[in-house]
């Protein structure tokens, strides 16, 4: 499948919102349905998932998903707060994981195929794109799921203490396609933990490598905030380029 240019007023449509306990989901597609892609991010910013949209050049079927208790839902394990004043992180992810898997997907799959039609069902090509603690969780899925053909960690908090020890350790339900991997050249600052992001992103690019996985690892200028809509579209474009690059 060829890539088509998204830009500005393309034929787009979003397609439905949906409430699904504390989540909302936004789907928005191309009008004319001509895609077998899905990418599921999840948004931290009202009007992010627009703001990829807009962005993409790669066709697709783009699900954001809004309502997330950042500390709670994306990290794997318990783990004490790293900032002044900050909330510890509960460890959730697993929770979230199975109604990301049991329910979300599933539902949004099903009103998906009663918009589009033919031409969408059946999906088998799922992405999964995350930014910050969402790239973080992007990469755990992989040990949890096989759901995903491919999965972007843009800024991922790859800091997190013991994940780079846990892919070490553990094997991938499923091989992805790719993985696409990010970082701003000004993110090692600040607190300690903070200090090894650069340094663990780079690892975890070399584990992935490793497995005979593409991948690339992408350096941003900026800090951690800086340009968020276009490292997430970026990530999502270079997994759904058809091309196995990297």
């Amino acid at each position: 499948m060829s890539d088509q240019k998204q830009g500005g007023e393309q034929a787009s449509q979003n397609l439905f919102s949906l409430k699904l306990g504390e989540y909302t989901v936004r789907c928005l597609g191309a009008a004319d349905g001509t895609t077998d892609r899905i990418v599921y991010m999840h948004a931290a910013m009202p009007g992010e998932t627009d703001k990829v949209w807009q962005l993409l050049s790669c066709k697709c079927v783009l699900v954001g998903i809004e309502g997330i208790d950042w500390n709670r839902d994306m990290s794997p394990w318990r783990h004490p707060g790293v900032f002044a004043r900050g909330e510890d992180f509960a460890g959730g992810a697993d929770a979230y994981l199975r109604e990301l898997c049991g329910r979300i997907i599933p539902e949004t799959e099903r009103r998906i195929n009663s918009y589009i039609g033919a031409e969408f069902g059946g999906i088998t090509r799922r992405y999964l794109s995350g930014y910050s603690l969402g790239g973080l969780f992007a990469l755990y899925t992989l040990y949890q799921t096989d759901l995903f053909e491919g999965v972007s960690s843009a800024s991922g908090s790859l800091w997190y203490d013991g994940f780079i020890s846990y892919m070490r350790e553990h094997e991938m339900r499923r091989k992805p396609g790719k993985v696409y991997l990010s970082i701003g050249d000004r993110e090692a600052g600040g607190n300690p933990r903070m200090k090894t992001v650069s340094e663990r992103t780079a690892e975890a690019a070399r584990l992935v490598r490793e497995q005979g996985i593409p991948v690339v690892l992408e350096y941003n200028p900026g800090g951690h905030f800086q340009d968020v809509p276009v490292r997430i579209a970026r990530g999502i474009d270079w997994l759904l380029r058809e091309e196995a690059d990297g």
